[in-house]
């Protein structure tokens, strides 16, 4: 399915949980001006396109960074919602319910691989993601699992790839030091 200017598309996969909390903690706002910085970068190369998988953790948080920047410029970019199946967000806490829903309602379009739950549909939105797109922007810390296995398609794939678990690594590393 080619929904989106491959070249110009970015996607997000990252970690649902990581070792700091993503909103609160120095680390996790590090993270949003991270997200935030590579994509006012990424408009300012060329690409207008901006895909999550819409799971909890960095990927909705990739969501709002996007709709933050789509209201503070003029540029032309789109938020596009890749969701595995219908009603994956059901059994979540109110707080990320809350964040999913308004990043749907806010972005441009959403696409369901699934009508419900089926084995693989996790994957199948990961590689629909890498597929249709030039650029990966990451949160991945090593451990093996969905976003490994993202990270390892998008580098078959040939897709430029960013992670910024590089970068929180070194700047938590300089932060103890």
């Amino acid at each position: 399915m080619g929904l989106m200017e491959k070249t110009r598309t970015v996607c997000f996969s990252g970690h649902r949980r990581v070792d700091f909390d993503m909103d609160d903690s120095y680390m996790g706002k590090m993270l949003q001006n991270e997200l935030i910085m590579i994509i006012k970068n990424s408009i300012k190369s060329g690409f207008n396109t901006f895909c999550t998988g819409m799971a909890q953790g960095f990927d909705i948080i990739a969501a709002e960074a996007v709709l933050k920047e789509r209201y503070n410029h003029a540029e032309c970019i789109k938020l596009i919602c890749i969701i595995p199946y219908r009603g994956q967000e059901n059994k979540w806490g109110e707080k990320w319910k809350r964040r999913y829903d308004n990043a749907l309602k806010a972005s441009d379009d959403f696409y369901v691989l699934n009508d419900r739950f089926v084995i693989g549909c996790y994957h199948e939105r990961n590689r629909f993601l890498v597929d249709n797109s030039s650029r990966l922007v990451g949160l991945h810390s090593g451990k093996t699992g969905g976003t490994e296995h993202t990270f390892k398609y998008a580098q078959e794939k040939g897709l430029e790839i960013i992670n910024l678990w590089d970068k929180l690594g070194d700047a938590e590393d300089e932060r103890t030091n």
